[in-house]
């Protein structure tokens, strides 16, 4: 322990990882919170651009999960049901990597839907059967997914972040399909 806690004091930023380990250990140890270079901090915080989107993004998947187990349970088609459960799967994952990295940025993330989300929500609620499932595919399948993917796009294109543009370009392709299936079963439920 007396060896971590001389580097901890050394303060070397070239040996950040391990120091971070190691103030993490001293600090619990002594019962405060680690403290890290100012340098350090600045660094990690997100651009206002980078910020607002994964604000939106954090949203809009958070979104998708209550839609996806909305129509996991709602659907009267069988398609639209594994297909919620998809949604529900996916930007669950998603949105824990994405919350982490806001977190590990310093940035607080949605305590809620956006209004325009929970209003689009509350009028899937009001729907059932076949109208449900079509307008769930046309809304949350195929629309909410061409807007996100174009939101990824241009974050892949101009993100600062480099984390962040590595979470975006891996959930690019993820998008993609959903959209893709969602394209194909609305082709079916229109006969």
């Amino acid at each position: 322990m007396h060896l971590r806690s001389s580097l901890c004091a050394l303060g070397l930023g070239a040996a950040f990882t391990l120091l971070s380990g190691c103030s993490s250990t001293h600090h619990a140890v002594m019962g405060a919170a680690p403290a890290a270079p100012a340098a350090v901090v600045v660094a990690a915080r997100l651009n206002a651009p980078d910020l607002a989107f994964a604000t939106t993004a954090a949203g809009s998947g958070m979104y998708e999960v209550e839609a996806g187990r909305l129509a996991a349970s709602r659907a009267a088609n069988a398609q639209v049901k594994r297909y919620g459960q998809m949604l529900v799967q996916h930007h669950t994952l998603s949105n824990n990597e994405l919350l982490a990295l806001m977190r590990a940025r310093g940035a607080a993330p949605p305590a809620a839907l956006p209004p325009d989300l929970q209003a689009k929500l509350g009028r899937l609620q009001a729907l059932s059967g076949d109208a449900f499932d079509r307008e769930f595919i046309r809304v949350a399948g195929v629309q909410d997914h061409q807007t996100a993917i174009a939101l990824f796009e241009q974050h892949s294109r101009a993100g600062g972040d480099r984390d962040l543009k590595a979470w975006t370009d891996k959930n690019l392709p993820v998008l993609r399909q959903h959209l893709r299936s969602a394209q194909d079963i609305a082709g079916q439920l229109a006969g």
